[in-house]
């Protein structure tokens, strides 16, 4: 099983600029298990580090808990340990084009056979105009197109939390395909 904690980001003195952590993959079960997921718990899945220290970083200072998986196949392990455990993510937020592993449709469909009520967001920079109505219908809650607006990934998390209802046609979405603030 592989599962991935990341540290807390640190400042570093001399520039006050924030140091990014590395993702450490631990390999063996044995020696410590997956965490189990909060109530405010999210799960962001990106084969990036950067995108994960950042999101981890936005998404922590928005009050979520946040664990990270750099691929698909930990996150598929993480989401069965937590309904292992009786647990569950509040949201997902996938990468859908992840190099070497399955593709995000793979472990959307996965991550639904075992929790089928996961609120999952569809990430990626290759989004159509379409693109949200097409991935709902396969059965993600909404997509967020890269690069994002990190304002964007705290609503449409927040939006998925609460299971809300997306906004009607013509009607102006903050989170939209097109967005300011990137990363």
């Amino acid at each position: 099983m592989l599962f991935s904690r990341k540290p807390p980001p640190t400042t570093s003195s001399p520039s006050n600029a924030m140091e990014l952590p590395t993702t450490t993959l631990l390999r063996d079960p044995a020696a410590s298990s997956p965490p189990v997921p909060g109530s405010n718990c999210v799960l962001l899945v990106d084969d990036e580090p950067k995108v994960l220290a950042v999101g981890k970083a936005v998404l922590g200072s928005a009050g979520f808990e946040v664990i990270c998986a750099s691929s698909g196949e930990i996150a598929i392990e993480l989401v069965r340990h937590a309904a292992d455990a009786g647990s569950r993510y509040a949201a997902i937020v996938l990468d859908l084009t992840m190099p070497g592993g399955p593709s995000g449709f793979d472990v959307l469909a996965s991550i639904l056979e075992i929790d089928s009520n996961a609120a999952i967001v569809a990430c990626s920079g290759y989004f159509q105009s379409d693109a949200r109505e097409l991935c709902r219908a396969i059965g993600f809650y909404d997509v967020l197109a890269k690069p994002y607006n990190l304002d964007a990934l705290c609503t449409v998390v927040r939006r998925a939390i609460a299971r809300a209802p997306m906004p009607a046609a013509g009607v102006e979405d903050p989170v939209s395909l097109e967005s300011g603030m990137m990363f």
